[in-house]
């Protein structure tokens, strides 16, 4: 009777345990600027490249994330203990997070099991790619024992005081040694493949990430022979006429030349150059407009309608482009004679100075440079 209480009372005790072990909630944590990538998504398929590293991407091709399965040790004072985890990178190689099979979890020193706190503390140091930790050797680590008996890491406090801000405490090898896998060699791969294969498809991917960095990434490696595209056009677009003037800049000087030839594209630029009021991005939005091989109708017919209500310094950058586009049709030059009476005298010379250059038999506009001469 009592084995059979025995039998009955175990197997009560197993299944208890077996349960809290199918609720345990999986252990994973991503960037707050990125998809909750889950290695298991329906309608996606997935390119191997050996050693583990896969580059998820959608059926039609288009490229969504690379992810990597270690299965490694974490060994210190001669043990080692298991490592099981999924990183995940961007198409360019940012960090996007880390996930561990079920049932997995990351231990400390102690071997207590992290805490959601240090779990979302490992999450922001593997997104810091400016760490120092590729300055920093295994050993140096810990601070070394004074005596053969001491375990470096059995004690408290025993982190280098180099490291101990940027590690979860108790846990420096695994931080360690985590960091060094996400700015390793697939990381490096991930990011030579992608610009090696880059084009408007996985362009468009990057430029339409919510991480100001990765965007960045994308912009700088955008080329003149850049085949136009409208998505791209429009995220463009988009970029410049945002309120961070950081990307906002440097999206209008990634322009492709390509790109210039498209007149919508450029009437949408100049209404940019007018909206915006950081100076570094009118001043390269202006070389664009230069450098376009033309300037539509609509743009000049735009451009004339929004001059009295421009700066001083608008009109004078306006006037060099039209110069520079040869335009001087008589309704644009008329427009430009009603400003030679200005108050400001900055802006009327601008004006007479453009007028006078012109040859014209319009008795408006000749009048208008005459009592300018006389006044």
């Amino acid at each position: 009777m009592s084995s059979s209480v025995s039998r009955y009372f175990f197997t009560l005790c197993f299944l208890a345990l077996g349960s809290c072990y199918l609720l345990k909630p999986k252990v994973q944590y991503f960037e707050n600027n990125s998809d909750q990538w889950s290695v298991h998504l329906k309608n996606e398929q997935y390119i191997s490249f050996g050693d583990s590293l896969f580059l998820r991407q959608t059926y039609e091709g288009t490229p969504k994330s690379f992810y990597q399965h270690y299965s490694t040790g974490v060994c210190f004072d001669n043990q080692c203990r298991p490592l099981d985890i999924i990183l995940h990178w961007s198409i360019s190689g940012r960090y996007l997070g880390f996930e561990m099979p079920k049932g997995e979890f990351l231990s400390k020193t102690d071997h207590d099991p992290f805490t959601r706190k240090e779990y979302l503390q490992l999450n922001e140091i593997l997104s810091n790619a400016d760490l120092p930790f590729n300055d920093i050797k295994y050993h140096e680590l810990m601070n070394q024992p004074e005596s053969s008996t001491e375990s470096a890491d059995a004690i408290s406090g025993a982190t280098s005081e180099r490291i101990k801000d940027i590690v979860v405490k108790n846990a420096a090898y695994t931080t360690y040694k985590l960091w060094k896998l996400v700015y390793g060699e697939s990381q490096k791969f991930i990011e030579q493949y992608t610009e090696k294969h880059l084009n408007t498809s996985n362009l468009l991917t990057v430029l339409s990430s919510q991480d100001r960095d990765e965007i960045f990434w994308g912009l700088t490696r955008m080329k003149d022979t850049l085949s136009l595209s409208i998505p791209i056009k429009n995220r463009l677009l988009s970029l410049i006429q945002s309120d961070d003037y950081y990307l906002s800049y440097n999206a209008v000087h990634a322009i492709p030349k390509t790109y210039l030839n498209d007149s919508s594209f450029l009437e949408n630029l100049f209404l940019s150059y007018l909206n915006t009021s950081d100076a570094s991005t009118k001043n390269v939005i202006y070389s664009k407009l230069k450098a376009a091989p033309g300037l539509s109708q609509n743009l000049v017919v735009k451009s004339r309608q929004t001059i009295p209500t421009m700066t001083p310094q608008e009109i004078s950058s306006l006037l060099k482009l039209y110069e520079r586009h040869s335009i001087n049709d008589l309704e644009t030059c008329k427009v430009l004679a009603r400003i030679l009476g200005n108050k400001n005298n900055y802006i009327s010379k601008k004006a007479y100075d453009f007028l006078i250059k012109i040859q014209t038999d319009d008795e408006f506009i000749a009048e208008r440079l005459k009592a300018y001469k006389n006044q």
